[in-house]
């Protein structure tokens, strides 16, 4: 018994292993250095490249460093494994997602103080160099043009200072002879003064950056708008006749293509013109804003309607025959006849109805002989009684 139950541990384990050995393999497969769904977080981790390349060349100047004997080697060690387990750090936040809980998810403040470790772990053990090392802190602060406002760069800014005042005490306590405090009191308010001034100046390119930005949003908003308005009939929402045309000539092509087939459907408000004599152009509009949810309701996802002309609506029914055409347009016919109803100047009530036309595409013919069929039919339907739907065989 005890011997089975070992047997079925040991078979659960090797499963779970076989299982996550799947879930790595899969993940391995999709897996990329950026991202390729998800465009913000890989400008974020472009920009964390960017820091990666300044972080390289700092490593060589390290390097230089103990060549001309300033730095010991096991300083030197310790600077690498520093940079190289911050990136690979940084980098598995970023690409595992962690980055976005964050407020900022691009982590540039975060960055910043880090990196300004960095350079206070080389100005204590390289401080003959301090000059060199001092210039790589604006460097790093001028990162946070990519996101600080002028707040954030003062806080920044402060840490900055702080590291350096914290090299100064360090260096006090451990290596006294090598210091002088009146020299590194003049040297820490210079950084301060520079470290201050670039705060402004970096918050203000950052808010010229965003102004820009919003700006370009917003023109691209305004284009799209724009665009729509150009494509649209502006009363009932649907295309107008222009974009209809060059829509049904894609459909023909696509049809052509696959082999597919597609029917029109023309439909013409019967004896709309009265609406507007008797009620007014108001009243009119109406009606066809009407018919136009009409429509919409009824539509399927793949099909498009669009504003012919005054009272004239085509709808493009993809991927349909004649015999599923008639169904649909059967279904807009009863539906105007019951749910479009106006009163009349003497308070009776007058349903307003519909004829349609439908013609399914032949790939012998063109578009607009196959609009015409459907024409031909709406006026057999207007000739046999309207309120009805005729085929075009």
């Amino acid at each position: 018994m005890a011997h089975k139950s070992i047997s079925l541990n040991v078979n659960g384990i090797a499963r779970k292993f076989s299982k996550l050995g799947y879930n790595i393999s899969v993940l391995a497969q999709d897996f990329s250095i950026i991202p390729k769904n998800d465009p913000k977080q890989a400008l974020r981790l472009r920009r964390f490249f960017i820091s990666l390349g300044i972080y390289i060349l700092n490593l060589s100047l390290a390097y230089l460093g103990y060549k001309a004997g300033i730095m010991e080697l096991k300083a030197l060690y310790g600077n690498w494994l520093l940079i190289l387990s911050v990136n690979i750090i940084l980098y598995i936040a970023f690409r595992s997602g962690w980055n976005k809980r964050m407020k900022d998810p691009s982590l540039t403040a975060l960055q910043i103080c880090v990196a300004s470790l960095v350079v206070m772990y080389g100005i204590f053990f390289v401080y003959q160099a301090r000059g060199v090392l001092l210039s790589v802190y604006v460097l790093i602060l001028l990162f946070g043009i990519f996101r600080l406002d002028t707040r954030q760069f003062l806080y920044v800014s402060a840490f900055i200072l702080l590291t350096y005042g914290i090299d100064i005490a360090l260096l006090k306590i451990f290596r006294p002879h090598d210091i002088i405090l009146e020299s590194e009191f003049f040297q820490w308010t210079a950084l301060a003064v520079v470290l201050i001034s670039v705060s402004f100046i970096g918050g203000n390119i950052s808010a010229l950056r965003r102004e820009l930005s919003s700006s370009r949003k917003k023109i691209q908003e305004s284009l799209a708008k724009i665009q729509e308005m150009a494509i649209q009939d502006d009363l009932t929402g649907f295309y107008n006749r222009r974009h209809l045309m060059e829509l049904i000539e894609n459909e023909r092509s696509r049809a052509a293509r696959t082999g597919a087939t597609f029917s029109l459907a023309m439909m013409d408000l019967d004896k709309f013109k009265s609406v507007n004599d008797t009620l007014g152009h108001q009243a009119g509009d109406a009606v066809l804003m009407t018919f136009a949810n009409i429509i919409r309701n009824v539509l399927r996802k793949t099909d498009f309607c669009g504003r012919y002309g005054g009272e004239e609506f085509l709808v493009v029914l993809t991927q349909t025959n004649l015999r599923e055409a008639k169904v649909f347009a059967e279904r807009i016919r009863v539906c105007v006849e019951d749910c479009l109803v106006f009163e009349t100047e003497k308070g009776q009530k007058s349903h307003v109805t519909v004829s349609i036309g439908l013609a399914e595409h032949l790939k012998t013919e063109g578009v607009y002989r196959t609009i015409s069929r459907a024409d031909e039919a709406v006026y057999k339907a207007k000739k046999n009684g309207r309120n009805r739907v005729e085929v075009s065989e």
